[in-house]
């Protein structure tokens, strides 16, 4: 009897703890092209940058045009100074240099960040070079993600179609459940983001509104895989007219059954 009554509490205990690794995470994450730090009156915007983070709380963000010590915003190492005033985690990955300093894409995070990868994106038509970002995050002892970040090609549709196709492929195996996000400079029915459209699902799929203000095109996204386990909660765009010349965009998802 002792027997049997140890045993029905052992396997308790094991699907408590097993519940307790599988229950659903909920991670908000934002996407904003800052213009290398600069609004629209050519000042910093990074304390601005930094209040909407305190106030809307993502817990990871995928930052695109960051100077890192670059001579036109001061020399100012923007993700130091993003990381030191929201208390969040910090990457940086350059795309090219300019004016004694780097020029790339950023993430913060709540979390840690266990290890950061970049991948350099086809360029067939030598315009600015573009690359992919991904920080690997933990977060809980068992649930991992894979997030990450780009900013493809604007003048280049061979270009951008490619970058998007190379991210496709780079990305959809991942042993770990990926988001990208990040400033795609193309609307959803152009057929350079074939590659993302036919095989991931877009946050902001059948909204209303542009993320491109002067232009009210919808170019900012967030994307998961189909296979993914990833569902949406929630989508939103911030009307921030004043900051940048992009929008920033919120999306909620929920990682688990």
């Amino acid at each position: 009897m002792k027997k049997t009554l140890y045993l029905v509490l052992l396997l308790l205990g094991t699907l408590h703890v097993y519940a307790q690794k599988s229950k659903p995470i909920t991670l908000k994450v934002m996407t904003y092209n800052i213009h290398h730090g600069e609004n629209e009156q050519g000042k910093s915007n990074l304390n601005r940058v930094v209040e909407l983070i305190k106030k809307h709380k993502p817990d990871l963000v995928a930052l695109q045009e960051i100077d890192s010590v670059v001579t036109r915003s001061g020399k100012v190492n923007q993700m130091n100074v993003l990381s030191l005033l929201t208390g969040y985690k910090a990457a940086f990955s350059d795309a090219i240099e300019l004016q004694g300093g780097k020029y790339g894409l950023g993430i913060l995070s709540k979390y840690p960040i266990e290890s950061v990868q970049k991948l350099k994106l086809p360029n067939p038509e030598d315009a600015e070079p573009r690359i992919l970002m991904c920080a690997l995050v933990p977060l809980s002892d068992s649930k991992y993600v894979r997030f990450c970040n780009t900013h493809l090609d604007h003048r280049s549709a061979l270009g951008r179609g490619l970058q998007a196709a190379v991210i496709n492929e780079n990305l959809q195996n991942s042993i770990y459940p990926v988001i990208v996000g990040g400033d795609f400079n193309a609307t959803s029915d152009d057929h350079t983001l074939e590659a993302m459209t036919k095989y991931w699902n877009d946050a902001g799929k059948n909204t209303e509104g542009g993320t491109l203000p002067d232009a009210n095109k919808r170019i900012d996204y967030f994307w998961t895989h189909q296979s993914s386990a990833f569902k949406m909660v929630d989508y939103r765009v911030l009307y921030e007219p004043q900051t940048s010349d992009h929008y920033p965009v919120i999306v909620t998802y929920k990682l688990g059954k």
